[in-house]
Order: structure tokens, then sequence, then C-alpha cells
């Protein structure tokens, strides 16, 4: 390959992604940030998305640079639509139809300008940012189901430790009437599994080595999100059974959404040591 031409490519390239990156401004500068700030979304998380993915770009920058190849025509069937979708994004302000835009705008300029081999390099800290579209509202509609199986679930634990309590709906409280506490809305658990979906997918993409072990892992973490919500709910009772239930859905509350992470990253590092002891005998 020429370097004069590689020059010219990777020139095309920055202005290209420059010429992007200005069409997505007020994309980058206003529509994403104030919805990361927004308590409706609750995704804090996000801001982190982008810089773990240039981090991986940064990592992995070396076998990125060997898989440079030639110019590619084939990336303008995903840079069309991915345009489309963009410049519908921006001009209706819906923030999920610009984030796949700029993502598919990412992967189909690589493509255009370094073949192949160089998009399937970048496609993984591409298709990462997606963690930072916003599904809360608009997967509510799920809420009330994990809600209920949430109370469900640390029902069954409670009576099977011989707890005595009973169940009504999204609610589980003493038979003495002594407290009850209520699975509201925003302690379903939706939130939370969007933020430890992308925890687990970075940590898969580190530490497994093949894609069928990485996904494997990142499908387990929807029910590790679901049994760490269960274990807040289990830990919230048991705060007010024995010290205050006003303790319980106060203070304690508030600060017990530690309990789902610490819970979930227990699960994700023994589900991630189980693959990998299960591949080691398959293998063996």
């Amino acid at each position: 390959m020429k370097v004069k031409e590689l020059h010219l490519r990777a020139a095309l390239f920055a202005v290209s992604l420059a010429a992007m990156l200005w069409g997505y401004w007020l994309m980058l500068s206003d529509h994403a940030p104030a919805m990361f700030r927004s308590d409706i979304e609750d995704m804090s998380y996000a801001w982190y998305v982008p810089v773990f993915s240039l981090y991986v770009v940064w990592r992995e920058r070396k076998v990125i640079l060997e898989s440079i190849g030639g110019a590619s025509a084939l990336g303008f069937i995903l840079a069309l639509p991915s345009f489309a979708a963009g410049f519908l994004g921006i001009r209706g302000h819906q923030l999920r139809l610009e984030i796949v835009g700029f993502v598919g705008l990412i992967i189909s300029l690589v493509w255009i300008f370094f073949g192949s081999k160089t998009m399937r390099c970048v496609l993984f800290p591409a298709l990462f940012l997606l963690f930072c579209m916003p599904l809360a509202t608009f997967l509510d509609v799920i809420t009330v189901h994990l809600r209920l199986f949430s109370t469900g679930a640390a029902y069954a634990i409670l009576r099977g430790f011989g707890a005595d309590v009973v169940r009504q709906g999204t609610m589980i409280a003493s038979s003495t009437g002594s407290f009850a506490i209520d699975v509201a809305d925003p302690c379903s658990g939706l939130r939370s599994l969007f933020a430890l979906t992308a925890l687990t997918a970075g940590y898969a993409y580190f530490n497994q080595p093949t894609w069928l072990r990485r996904g494997l892992l990142f499908a387990l973490a929807v029910p590790i999100a679901v049994f760490g919500n269960v274990a807040r709910i289990l830990s919230i009772v048991v705060v007010a059974a024995c010290c205050s239930p006003d303790f319980a859905t106060g203070f304690y509350h508030d600060y017990s959404g530690y309990v789902v992470f610490f819970v979930a990253i227990a699960l994700m590092l023994g589900a991630s040591g189980a693959i990998s002891k299960g591949a080691e005998k398959c293998a063996a």
C-alpha cells in the first residue's frame, strides 16, 4: 500500500469525521447531556460509555493500524441509512435515532476508508456507544412485570427462611402490620439493568477470549441484574423488620442501590469464572 494513498485516505477520513461531528454537534452538546441528567431516564452511567469506547480503541490501536486495508465502497450500504436516521433524529429531536445514525456513520466511515477488516476491529467500541441510548421510558411497559417478578421472588425467599410476611401485588408486609414495603416503578430494576448490561459487556470483552463466551456472559447480564434487584428488596425488608420501617424506606432505601451492584458484580464474576471453567473442560 502506498504511503501517500494511506495519508490521503486518513486525511479524508478525518475531514469526514469532523463534518459528521459538526452535524451532530447539537446532539453531543445538548440532546444527549440533557437526557443523561434527566431523573426520568436516570442515565448517569452513560457519561462513561464514550470514555470506555475511546479506551478500547486506544488499547487496540496496534491491531487496528495493522488491519488497515484498501478503501471499500460497501461501506455506503450502511452509510446511507445511517445518514437518514441521523438526519431524521436531529430534525425531530429524537435522540434514539440520532445515536443509531451516529454509531452507524462511525462504522461506515471506517469501512469506506480503511476496509472491512478495520471496520470489524472498531465494531465493538462503536456499538458500545448504543448504551448511551435512553430506553427506560421506551421500555416502561415491562416495569410492572419486573416489579411483580422481583416482589414474588423476594417473597418466596423470605417465606423459605420462615419470615412471617404476606404479599399483595408489589407489596411485601409483615403479617402483624409492623411494616409494609411497596416496590414502586423506580425500584423495578429496569434502570440498573441497562447500567449492568453495559458493565457486563465491557467486562466480557476483556475477560473472555471468544465472541461466543462474551455473548453468553452478556446474555446472563439480564438475570444477574434482576436477582441483584431481588437482593435489594430483600435487604430493605430485613432492615424494616430488624431496625425501623422509616429507616428502611428512607435513608437505607436511598443508598440500597449499591446492594444491586455489589450482588450483580459478584454474580458476574462468578458467571465469568464458570464459563471459563466450562470452556476449559470442553477443550480438555
